[in-house]
């Protein structure tokens, strides 16, 4: 066989020593798939006033977490930013993936998310709303406007946490030039 008909295009053969044919690269799989499930696992010390820690074992991280406090407020997320966190988290890693499906060239795309509270009928407050700001380089918005709106619509269609958190309450995605 010819270097030029070798099915993965190299110009290279791997040999092997008793005669059997090379292995074929394993394919990455999927890290998120169907029935997956996941664990996180919350500790708190004191009362409403107290703090804690909730543990992503999967991840090996432990976050800080308090309830409500000063908004300057050090050392701890609240359950509110955590919810912000996921959603933005999500977000962005699921823009990655469609700016490369649409070959954009934005190798590190960013985004801020914000969240209001607001009374809720029911008693206590509640999250009302979030907004993504999509922080697109100004040039690559007037180069390629159309596929980024493109890249961000699927992105939102297809981010998981933003699908649940649509369930609750409204989600809106915008554009912030940079």
């Amino acid at each position: 066989m010819a270097d030029a008909s070798i099915p993965s295009g190299k110009d290279t053969r791997d040999s092997q020593a008793d005669g059997a044919p090379a292995e074929k690269p394993r394919e990455k799989a999927s890290t998120l798939h169907a029935g997956q499930a996941f664990i996180a696992a919350a500790t708190w010390s004191g009362d409403g006033s107290g703090a804690g820690h909730v543990q992503l074992p999967d991840a090996g991280v432990t976050i800080p977490i308090a309830g409500a406090r000063e908004p300057d407020g050090p050392g701890a997320a609240n359950p509110e930013e955590l919810l912000l966190a996921a959603l933005a988290a999500c977000f962005v890693n699921t823009w990655a993936i469609f700016l490369k499906k649409l070959q954009l060239a934005y190798a590190e795309p960013a985004v801020r998310v914000s969240g209001r509270l607001e009374d809720d009928p029911a008693g206590g407050l509640r999250v009302t709303d979030a907004v993504i700001l999509a922080r697109v380089p100004a040039r690559l918005l007037e180069s390629d406007r159309s596929r980024i709106a493109k890249s961000l619509e699927l992105s939102e269609k297809y981010c998981i946490v933003s699908k649940v958190v649509r369930a609750a309450m409204p989600v809106r995605v915008e554009i912030e030039p940079v």
